[in-house]
């Protein structure tokens, strides 16, 4: 009988020992915290950011500072001119809805500045990063990426990133380990703008522009424009009408027959501003003007080349027009 009881009583005090190890709540001395969750009005920017100990040897410089098209002291948002005073009316053009901006560390003089840009829509992101995106690199990343010796800048979903190294190492390795870890937060690839798709396949890296406003028409390089107030009154583009343009190779090293599509609300307007673009050009002493050809509307739809010559040996307009339904 006592035989019996100890074994009983030992039995139990096993049972018992094992429960209590089993329900546990709290993890082992060593063990890693979850990373927490950010809260709060921005929490969907801010999740995108690496925190500390996201990034090995990367130390974090401080909270992300975020901006707006307005300040907002009681949520913690300055204007997005003081984060950006000379290229803020580009962001705007583009349905700009919020941004954040954190800096990192690594060693006595490694610096990296990550910069997240939050717009209404996949497409407007896709614009944004069209004009404001240079480098000969094209990385596979998010939607379409672009870099530079020193930046980074790619787009995924609804946000456009550019991730900025300061320092003596080689950036590409850099760049990449904080674009990859960005990108892979963002749960959506996006899109391009609609309008892009019209056009021709086999167009070159890094020339595909989507935009809405003249002055970021008139700010790439390419376009001619030997009177731009005119020029801008004649076109009336603005926040309703939709530019796309992209550029083909030719047979002539390093040129490029650039094809551009104006998307007016209504085919009156798409009429109107051909005909007083034609009337521009047909004046115009500019050679690189006399160079440009506009093609009737196709409803509402301006279509045109600003490398006649160029396109007439391969005539890419004709196919940008058909798929445009002309």
């Amino acid at each position: 009988m006592v035989t019996k009881r100890l074994w009983l009583v030992l039995v139990i005090a096993l049972v018992a020992a094992v429960g209590a190890a089993g329900c546990k709540t709290t993890p082992p001395e060593g063990g890693t915290k979850p990373r927490p969750e950010p809260t709060g009005p921005h929490a969907a920017l801010l999740k995108l950011f690496p925190a500390a100990g996201d990034l090995a040897d990367w130390k974090v410089g401080g909270d992300v500072k975020v901006y707006g098209p307005a300040a907002n002291a009681a949520e913690g948002v300055e204007t997005l001119e003081a984060d950006l005073p000379t290229e803020a009316a580009i962001y705007r053009s583009y349905d700009y809805v919020k941004s954040g901006v954190r800096r990192y560390t690594r060693g006595t003089g490694e610096t990296v500045t990550v910069r997240l840009v939050e717009m209404k829509s996949p497409s407007e992101a896709f614009g944004l990063f069209s004009v404001r995106t240079t480098g000969t690199q094209f990385p596979m990343l998010g939607l379409a990426a672009r870099m530079s010796t020193s930046v980074l800048g790619f787009v995924k979903g609804s946000y456009f990133a550019t991730v900025e190294y300061a320092g003596t190492n080689d950036p590409s390795p850099v760049l990449m380990e904080f674009g990859r870890w960005i990108a892979d937060q963002v749960a959506s690839p996006g899109y391009r703008p609609a309008l892009l798709e019209s056009f021709p396949l086999g167009s070159a890296q890094g020339e595909r522009y989507y935009l809405h406003t003249f002055d970021i028409l008139a700010s790439l390089p390419f376009v001619p424009k030997s009177d731009p107030r005119t020029l801008a009154r004649l076109l009336a583009l603005g926040p309703q009408t939709d530019v796309a343009i992209m550029g083909y190779p030719t047979e002539k090293p390093g040129v490029l027959n650039y094809l551009f599509v104006v998307r007016y609300p209504t085919e009156g307007e798409a009429q109107a501003a051909c005909t007083a673009y034609e009337g521009y050009l047909a004046n115009s002493a500019l050679p690189a003007e006399q160079n440009v050809a506009v093609a009737p509307p196709v409803r509402g739809y301006l279509a045109g080349t600003l490398n006649a010559e160029e396109n007439s040996v391969n005539d890419q307009l004709a196919r940008l027009l058909s798929g445009l339904g002309g």
